[in-house]
């Protein structure tokens, strides 16, 4: 924390308990000496070079050192306030040698060595001078060497003038710099961090659990063929249960947004997702604690599936809970921030940059088809990471706890209310699918009446429960002049009201049934039965015509 120091304070009284440093007199501390303090204390450096670059001290009056296991950085700070003559005294190649000798202190990330940073600040001098600009701008190796070499020159006669050698981002950026340079100078003071709650965690061995069920319920209740992989349910199961896909959500079964997330391809794709999500969501959970996990979850599920839907062509269907997961890496990025610098704060983006970097390289658009859904894997990674950032913009580190627990708890419940709902709907549509296997598959569908007739047998023992077998098989019938049993086909027909509703409206189908049904009961004399049965559909069509079929049979009414 900092706290503004008066411009007359010249105390020399000794440092208050939990400082970081004893508080100076500022008005006599040069700017090159507070900088260093304010990057002790605000950015994680420690005073000193680290072993290999002992060569660092003797060419700059001070130099700071960042080192947390994945990345390392050396400040070497010259202070020209108090000796305008004095000019940093290493050149390149002894830099170059030096980070060289210290890429050893860096981690890795997917097999690629993290560079080493090197940055020579030059504080005071007045403007920067041709001769300090040439001299500055040799600092600088090629875009792809492992040592980032950065020259910086600061003016503290004109606040706000800061040159940079080079375009690319420094430890120390020109843009901290700057605001250090304006605002009033401040006394370093250590702020301590709110430690947080001890949490049982909850939700990472529900979702484990629910994924899981998924799972079993997909092997248990699939729908058609299986896939190609261990254990895979096949295209029309996923489809079935819950699988995302544009057409169908677009159509307004807006619960596959959520469904989908807890569907898997084969074994091998939810074990992977489950062994990281146990992990991640752990971490996660007794970091920011139920709530917002809660809305992080719902965030990359929504987020995957919706641009997956806007990526993915309309014969894809995606299912998993790597949405979900790429959400929770880009939020724990984000709120890694919060972590003071050190070895916790780059563990936590070590574990997110290793399963993000290769997860969000496109090597597919299909699950179903045993590849990766990459629009799904950045569209979860941008809706978690942008939840991440605003908590990690609002959250004070003062705060144990995350800010508007109690309503971004009451949206959690909504999403557990509306996840209930959809396994109704995708029930509901799975007992469809399987009720549309019974049907005449459209490629064995006859071309013709005679077709059906002459097949109407074999239709009829494969397909008991489709209304054309039985119609099919009236047909026969009405041909052999056995007109009860006409009407009993037809009838037994008509009783399937769901599968004529679901599958069959639009195509004429349930109207030719009423007719044929009508035109049985004529021929047994029943003329009043058959006007009654037939009523609904005495209406005119889009040419303003009756149906002549029934008009023909004085069912209907003929038009004035």
């Amino acid at each position: 924390m900092l706290t503004p120091q008066p411009p007359d304070s010249l105390s020399s009284e000794p440092a208050p308990e939990g400082a970081a440093t004893p508080v100076v007199p500022v008005e006599e501390e040069s700017f090159a000496r507070y900088l260093a303090r304010r990057l002790v204390a605000e950015q994680g450096f420690q005073e000193g070079p680290l072993p290999e670059a002992q060569e660092l001290a003797a060419a700059s009056d001070v130099v700071l050192t960042y080192s947390d296991g994945l990345s390392a950085a050396m400040v070497c700070i010259v202070d020209r306030e108090r000796e305008p003559s004095r000019r940093f005294g290493l050149d390149v190649a002894a830099l170059e040698r030096i980070g060289k000798e210290c890429l050893k202190y860096t981690g890795t990330v997917s097999g690629s060595k993290l560079p080493v940073g090197l940055q020579v600040i030059e504080v005071g001098g007045g403007p920067l001078t041709d001769e300090d600009r040439q001299r500055l701008e040799q600092y600088r190796l090629g875009l792809f060497h492992k040592v980032h070499l950065h020259a910086t020159h600061v003016d503290t006669t004109a606040p706000g003038t800061v040159w940079t050698s080079t375009w690319r981002r420094a430890k120390v950026s020109a843009r901290y710099l700057r605001r250090v340079l304006s605002e009033p100078r401040q006394v370093v003071v250590e702020e301590a961090l709110a430690e947080p709650p001890e949490r049982t965690s909850v939700l990472t061995p529900a979702l484990l659990a629910v994924l899981v069920l998924g799972f079993a319920a997909e092997q248990l209740f699939g729908v058609g063929e299986k896939g190609d992989g261990l254990l895979a349910p096949g295209v029309r199961t996923l489809v079935a249960m819950g699988g995302v896909n544009s057409g169908l959500v677009e159509a307004g079964q807006w619960w596959r947004l959520l469904m989908a997330p807890l569907l898997h391809g084969d074994i091998f794709h939810l074990a992977l997702n489950g062994f990281c999500l146990w992990f991640v969501t752990a971490t996660v959970e007794g970091l920011v604690g139920r709530a917002w996990t809660g809305l992080l979850l719902l965030a990359g599920a929504l987020g995957g599936g919706a641009l997956s839907m806007v990526i993915n062509a309309d014969t894809v269907v995606s299912v998993g809970a790597s949405g979900v997961l790429m959400g929770l890496l880009a939020a724990l990025l984000a709120l890694s921030r919060r972590i003071p610098a050190g070895a916790e704060r780059a563990q936590m983006q070590v574990l997110s940059l290793q399963l993000l970097v290769p997860s969000l390289i496109p090597l597919g658009m299909s699950r179903t088809g045993g590849e990766v859904d990459f629009a799904a894997h950045v569209g979860g990674a941008l809706a978690g990471g942008a939840v991440g950032m605003v908590l990690a913009r609002v959250w004070s580190r003062k705060e144990p706890v995350p800010p508007a627990t109690l309503p971004v708890g009451a949206v959690g419940i909504l999403a557990a209310v509306a996840l209930v709902v959809s396994v109704g709907f995708a029930f509901q549509y799975w007992k469809d699918s399987v009720l549309e296997l019974e049907l005449i598959p459209e490629e064995s569908l006859p071309k013709t009446n005679g077709q059906g007739m002459a097949q109407a047998k074999e239709l009829l023992e494969r397909y008991p429960r489709d209304p054309r077998s039985h119609l099919f098989q009236a047909m026969v019938l009405m041909d052999a002049n056995d007109l009860p049993g006409a009407e009993r086909e037809l009838r037994t027909a008509l009783s399937e009201e769901h599968i004529l509703e679901h599958f069959f409206t639009g195509t004429g189908l349930p109207r030719m049934l009423h007719e044929e049904l009508g035109h049985v009961l004529v021929e047994q004399g029943r003329k009043d039965e058959a006007r009654q049965l037939v009523k609904p559909f005495c209406v005119p069509g889009k040419d303003g015509q009756l149906p002549a079929t029934l008009v023909e049979l004085e069912l209907c009414a003929a038009a004035p």
